[in-house]
């Protein structure tokens, strides 16, 4: 069909961008703070114990913009007291580009209240491809996406990133030498378009906050994304790619039960069910800490004892420390919801790899000590068992679950990993163009 004066080029160009402004970026305040303490009141001559304490202003942000200055003392946004960083961070996370904000803040002595445009956060930009900031809909959360495409022309091989459990933001304009970015930028330039999303409640994403999320509603956030990854004019729908990053490879074989794909690269992530993957995880970390046999099996038995009932039953914490007292000392918070961990308990993770008929690499650094080497020995091998010569086990010298360089699992649960190990993408590139 041909629309009189304009282009289909051009059509397509003005939906994709409408598509990628239909959500708003989140603002940009660019503050550092700290909690004022006693102590810190008393240095500074306070009034009281109240606002938080600016340690540092961004360059090109709002804070700088409207004014705020190293060892002001912030006090509230939009009427709200803020009395920690942590208030201070999830008042300015409701915020968004273009909206006005009141602010008060103490300086020498003297209050001040004044009015701000917020800025919007920046975004990501490279000369030799491009970025496309964009939004899909996940029941009613609209998510941030970001696709990047090399500038060719033509239909290209495409990969979806799928991220680990944590509720951090994939999106970091501020800090592009994370292991994620640096993965997907190199495979850009290696010609596959990448696409990236937010979860709920993480960078622009809207939604529950992520820390309330449970596994299946996640799940179609990336069902979603990939969905629409297979609609663009500029991905060939049959070179399609996942990367599961740890638990992004538990995501990997249950995205493909239901959208095809060609392929899976599956890097720190685990291939048994979930108590068998949380046994073994427990005494690779055991080895990591240097623990004997004998301390690594009573490390192993207690934390499968204390967890079990948590994640088979979601009984409460306070019930099984009632009962085990030792629990105490091994219990803590999940940073996921008790639902996360039940749907994720229940989940047979070998028999998604066993359906699965498409290509897999399963990767593992070896001096990964969250995951486990044999699990992705046996995700290649419960593969291969159905389809022999689709799987591959990959080890990787030097590299930790973030994908840094390390030299040993001991160095890396110590925290002493360096950036980003570029062996990572030179494999996963290498096997991506042997494979499509």
């Amino acid at each position: 069909m041909k629309i009189p004066g304009i282009s289909i080029f051009l059509l397509f160009a003005l939906v994709w961008t409408a598509r990628a402004q239909s959500l708003p970026r989140r603002a940009f305040f660019g503050v550092r703070m700290e909690t004022i303490t006693d102590e810190t009141a008393r240095i500074m001559n306070l009034p009281a114990v109240k606002g938080v304490l600016v340690v540092g202003v961004v360059p090109g942000s709002t804070a700088e913009a409207a004014g705020l200055q190293r060892s002001d003392v912030w006090l509230r946004l939009n009427g709200k007291e803020i009395n920690s960083a942590n208030e201070g961070v999830a008042a300015l996370k409701q915020l968004r580009e273009g909206e006005k904000f009141r602010y008060k803040y103490l300086r020498q002595g003297k209050e001040y209240e004044k009015e701000a445009l917020l800025k919007p956060f920046p975004k990501e930009s490279y000369a030799d491809f491009d970025l496309e900031y964009g939004t899909v809909q996940s029941g009613s959360a609209p998510l941030r996406t970001l696709i990047s495409r090399p500038k060719k022309a033509g239909k290209l091989p495409a990969v979806l990133f799928v991220q680990g459990v944590g509720c951090y933001s994939i999106d970091t304009p501020l800090d592009t030498n994370s292991s994620e970015i640096q993965l997907l930028n190199h495979l850009t330039r290696q010609g596959f378009v990448t696409m990236r999303v937010d979860k709920q409640g993480m960078g622009d994403s809207r939604g529950l906050p992520c820390s309330e999320l449970d596994f299946d509603t996640e799940g179609q956030g990336y069902r979603a994304a990939l969905q629409q990854l297979r609609t663009l004019e500029f991905v060939d729908a049959d070179r399609i790619f996942i990367i599961g990053h740890s638990m992004g490879g538990v995501f990997a074989p249950l995205l493909a039960r239901d959208i095809p794909v060609h392929g899976i690269i599956a890097y720190g992530t685990m291939g048994e069910k979930f108590m068998d993957y949380f046994a073994n995880s427990r005494r690779t970390i055991a080895a990591a800490n240097n623990m004997n046999q004998t301390e690594a099996d009573e490390y192993v038995r207690l934390n499968c004892e204390c967890f079990q009932p948590y994640f088979e039953k979601g009984t409460p914490f306070t019930d099984i420390i009632a009962a085990h007292p030792a629990c105490r000392e091994i219990l803590g918070d999940m940073g996921r919801t008790t639902a996360f961990w039940q749907q994720l308990y229940r989940l047979d993770i070998p028999a998604l790899w066993s359906a699965y008929p498409g290509k897999v690499l399963a990767a593992w650094g070896m001096a990964d000590y969250i995951s486990v080497r044999e699990e992705h020995r046996h995700i290649a091998d419960l593969v291969n068992r159905s389809r022999p010569g689709n799987a591959t086990f990959l080890e990787l010298d030097g590299c930790d679950h973030g994908m840094h360089t390390v030299a040993s699992m001991q160095l890396a649960a110590r925290g002493q990993a360096s950036g980003y190990n570029p062996a990572v993408s030179d494999a996963i590139g290498k096997w991506l163009k042997s494979n499509i």
